[in-house]
């Protein structure tokens, strides 16, 4: 009996020697980040060899792809652009929706420590709620590449465009026509959503534009938006305490397109009526296009934001200097242009 016991041990002792133990993977280095100065899409060009470098230090490990939500146009351009241009990368991504809850979304950024992520792409909705989770990240050797806000990033890279950019070209477009085409008077409501505070950004830009370059014009109040359901709501029950309201200037489309059916219920003259949005969603720019209402939106660029945030990511993986903040420039698109193609 001894000798059985004994023999067991040896064999053990043995297979567990000549059985090759796997390393941990080693903890990656600190980005290498470039501070002082604000960056371009230009920073983010990359090389063969910069994709070649990332590949062999990702390895078998992924990247995690966490958006704001996936049910808008612009957040869905936004999410599936970086899963795709990750992918074309080589690398394997994994993409989880938090549906707009930013409880979810921390939820999602320890799944994705958990499970060995390298690299994690994250639009923030609440840098306060997330700074914790997104700081937990890092410390373990994760880097963060930030879309929607630049300013909570730790270890890595914030890509996007600035809020207030996008606020201020909605309200001076829409004092421009205010201008031009109700000699300077009209009665104002702006779409706000205050549940993100990067809605809130965009809606005091655009108070903030229309108050100094359309000054005779009356801004009757800030009304919830963002969801078509909502800007129809609000619109009407705005319409009820200011039946003169003949401008909207909205944080997003999807809001707008409310605000444009109460409109319409209410008879408004569209020759005499202006709405501006902000996201270029394709049901906006048809609406421009058909000559109604709807006069313009501010392109947010999210195809191309999701590709440069891919970039990034092959930047900090394969070890490149990048600027820590990328500004990503905007424009408001017209029916003037839309008509001209």
């Amino acid at each position: 009996m001894k000798k059985i016991v004994l023999a067991t041990i040896i064999l053990a002792v043995f297979v567990t020697a000549c059985t090759k133990q796997e390393e941990p993977s080693k903890p990656l280095a600190p980005a290498n980040v470039i501070t002082g100065r604000l960056g371009t899409p230009e920073d983010l060009k990359v090389t063969p060899q910069e994709i070649a470098d990332a590949k062999e230090k990702i390895g078998k490990s992924m990247v995690g792809v966490l958006p704001c939500t996936m049910t808008t146009e612009y957040h869905f351009a936004l999410g599936n652009s970086t899963r795709k241009a990750l992918s074309d990368f080589g690398f394997q991504v994994q993409l989880v929706d938090p549906e707009t809850k930013p409880e979810r979304q921390i939820s999602a950024l320890e799944n994705f420590s958990a499970a060995g992520a390298k690299a994690i792409v994250v639009c923030v909705l609440d840098p306060k709620v997330l700074r914790s989770a997104m700081e937990e990240a890092a410390n373990r050797g994760i880097y963060m590449v930030q879309v929607a806000g630049r300013e909570s990033v730790v270890n890595g890279v914030g890509i996007s465009i600035d809020d207030a950019d996008l606020g201020r070209a909605a309200g001076e477009y829409a004092a421009g026509l205010i201008n031009t085409e109700m000699d300077g008077k009209a009665e104002v409501a702006i779409l706000d959503y205050p549940d993100l505070p990067n809605c809130v950004i965009r809606a005091d830009s655009i108070e903030q534009a229309l108050k100094e370059l359309a000054p005779r014009a009356k801004i009757v109040g800030r009304y919830l938006g963002a969801w078509q359901e909502n800007g129809l709501k609000s619109m009407e029950n705005a319409l009820q305490a200011h039946p003169g309201i003949n401008v909207v200037v909205s944080i997003n489309d999807a809001g707008a397109y409310g605000a444009m059916q109460a409109l319409e219920n209410a008879k408004k003259d569209p020759a005499r009526t202006i709405i501006v949005g902000i996201d270029a969603e394709k049901k906006a720019l048809e609406l421009i296009k058909q000559g109604g209402m709807y006069r313009g939106t501010v392109y947010t660029q999210p195809t191309e934001t999701g590709w440069l945030a891919a970039e990034a990511v092959v930047k900090l993986l394969a070890g490149s200097p990048v600027p820590k903040e990328i500004k990503v420039p905007v424009r408001v698109i017209t029916r003037e242009e839309l008509k001209g193609k």
